[in-house]
């Protein structure tokens, strides 16, 4: 018979299990996100997703506020928009009458949003999107990426700075067929440009892209400083771009710099195994096999690794590691039993999905 405390304790297990399990099955298929803070939404985002778009500008009698002057989508509503003209655009605004201000109106939160200040070419491609956006439906398709890409070397900065932000929400599978033209010494520049902090991720993420030996010296001179740091912050586009740029060059790089050395942060190996995973999607089969070995030698090396390999991979739906796991399982080789329920559940999802 098992006693009142083991069978709790075998409850309390078996719903952690039930959750875990949950937790992966319904994780869906990640984009590359390795961000730090930008806007919460883009311009194509709100002109996809406002009910009302106004194109507002400001007038002689009431310089300092906003008037709806033509609907692009649904009505002007009558709550009048709060924000006021600054200086910059009251000057631009004045000596250029064929501008304007695009607007969005939330009904439900009764709010404007500013999306965009409205140049004769900026408003070209707002049409474009609302002609087209209405066939893309969820996530982020194809066409919304090949609609940006001639904006990324455009004169005017406004539209090049929406395109990298639109790039940046492109899933990886999707981002690396791009036709990349920033050209990688513009990428470097303004890799360290103060106002581009927020986009550094993905303009390491476009140097893998670019096969160029001055990128390639970057991301070495990257891996190379972050192997003394106990920071992770842009590792993981670092990682994801070595590995674009390099193969499996780049995963035995990464492998010899930081996932040998047992010394270093599983905060930094985590960030070095998600690129892996995912690269793992759409790899060949003889990276994949590159990969499936170095996640080998890392698990036998540090056991403690096992959960961060189970939820990267796991969260992508990814099983072809739990055979690589099942030792660490069967072996009892984590004392943490969350860690260990993360592991076990990934082999068993393996075990359900390899059949």
């Amino acid at each position: 018979m098992i006693s009142g405390f083991r069978r709790i304790r075998r409850s309390k297990i078996l719903t952690t299990a039930l959750t875990l399990a949950w937790i992966i099955s319904a994780a869906p298929s990640m984009a590359c996100g390795f961000h730090t803070y930008l806007p919460e939404k883009t311009a194509v985002d709100l002109i996809l997703g406002s009910e009302h778009l106004v194109i507002a500008r400001n007038s002689g009698a009431s310089r300092f506020t906003y008037t709806p002057i033509e609907v692009l989508r649904g009505t002007a509503p009558a709550a009048k928009i709060p924000q006021l003209v600054d200086v910059v655009s009251r000057r631009k605004l004045s000596a250029n009458p064929d501008d304007g201000v695009l607007f969005a109106y939330d009904a439900v939160q009764n709010n404007w949003s500013l999306v965009a200040y409205l140049t004769p070419e900026y408003r070209t491609f707002v049409k474009m999107v609302m002609d087209s956006g209405s066939e893309w439906g969820d996530g982020y398709p194809p066409e919304r990426l090949k609609l940006v890409e001639p904006l990324q070397t455009h004169p005017e900065p406004a539209l090049r700075s929406l395109a990298l932000r639109e790039i940046d929400q492109a899933p990886y599978a999707l981002l690396r067929t791009m036709d990349l033209q920033i050209p990688v010494d513009t990428l470097l520049v303004d890799l360290w440009a103060q106002n581009g902090y927020a986009y550094q991720p993905i303009r390491i993420l476009l140097l893998g892209l670019t096969d160029e030996d001055t990128a390639r010296a970057e991301l070495y001179d990257f891996i190379n400083r972050m192997k003394h740091w106990d920071d992770a912050q842009n590792l993981g586009p670092i990682s994801t771009a070595l590995v674009e740029i390099d193969g499996d060059d780049g995963i035995t790089r990464l492998e010899q710099t930081l996932l040998s050395d047992s010394t270093q942060p599983l905060n930094k190996i985590e960030a070095v195994v998600e690129a892996l995973a995912i690269h793992n999607e759409f790899g060949s089969a003889a990276l994949r096999s590159t990969i499936a070995d170095t996640m080998t030698r890392l698990v036998t090396l540090r056991p403690d690794t096992a959960p961060l390999i189970a939820r990267q991979f796991g969260s992508r739906q990814d099983w072809s590691l739990a055979r690589t796991l099942e030792p660490v399982v069967q072996n009892r080789m984590l004392s943490n039993t969350q860690d260990f329920l993360e592991v076990a559940v990934y082999v068993a999802q393996g075990r359900e999905n390899l059949k």
